[in-house]
């Protein structure tokens, strides 16, 4: 029965990490598309951060989350039973979750795309800062939940 609770308590902190790192890739989205450059960066005020940041961060969470959730599973699966642990295989997985997914909506809706990279960029970024939210709230113990590898 011991293992059945830890099999569940470990389904919950992995559904609370991607439910934080969907979040936490919407909201660097939501601040990289208000803000663009340094300079911009330096001028914004109180106002520019009211009401319609915390929409887009919404929105923007949302759709990171329905985006990245079936290749997400693959590598949460992956990381469980491989037991990684590393914070650079987490964000260099959200990274390349990230920038797929754009590219595969670019490529399916209009064919071939030229230029405007930017947000390909800012997706990727997005994807490693959620991949690494993610390992500080499931993935330092990925595998726990597994027997011993020696005892067995």
């Amino acid at each position: 029965m011991d293992r059945y609770v830890t099999f569940l308590v470990r389904l919950c902190v992995i559904t609370a990490g991607f439910i934080v790192a969907a979040t936490v890739a919407g909201t660097s989205l939501a601040l990289l598309t208000r803000l663009l450059t340094l300079k911009e960066a330096a001028q914004i005020s109180d106002a520019g951060l009211g009401a319609g940041l915390v929409v887009a961060v919404i929105a923007f969470a949302s759709l990171a989350g329905y985006a990245a959730f079936i290749p997400s599973v693959v590598v949460i699966l992956y990381s469980e039973f491989a037991r990684r642990r590393d914070w650079l295989f987490y964000a260099l997985c959200g990274g390349a979750i990230a920038a797929i997914a754009p590219l595969v909506v670019a490529l399916a809706g209009s064919g071939a795309r030229t230029g405007g990279y930017e947000f390909l960029f800012m997706s990727l970024a997005a994807g490693m800062l959620g991949g690494i939210a993610y390992w500080l709230v499931a993935g330092r113990k990925a595998g726990n939940w597994l027997p011993d590898q020696r005892t067995s």
